[in-house]
């Protein structure tokens, strides 16, 4: 995350090369606002992707455990007809 907040620096860095100069309220006001928007974005995808992550694991552990009980289901039906028998 540390690297695409990087690159929003440089994409503004870039944008502002006439050197250094005061800024109007309205235009620090607008740059608060920018920065602000763009981070909330930038924390919101990385948690939305660390999320995902975790319900995948999730599922992955779900899956494995319905895997365990349906061959644990066969076993003891495979013991209840060799019982019957």
């Amino acid at each position: 995350m540390q690297d695409e907040i990087d690159i929003e620096v440089q994409r503004f860095m870039h944008a502002n090369r006439t050197g250094i100069r005061v800024l109007a309220v309205h235009e620090v006001e607008q740059l608060i606002r920018k920065t602000l928007t763009r981070g909330t974005i930038l924390g919101w995808a990385h948690g939305e992707a660390f999320q995902r992550e975790r319900m995948q694991a999730k599922i992955d552990q779900l899956d494995y455990e319905m895997k365990c009980i349906q061959e644990r289901l066969k076993d003891a039906e495979m013991e209840l007809l060799a019982v019957q028998k």
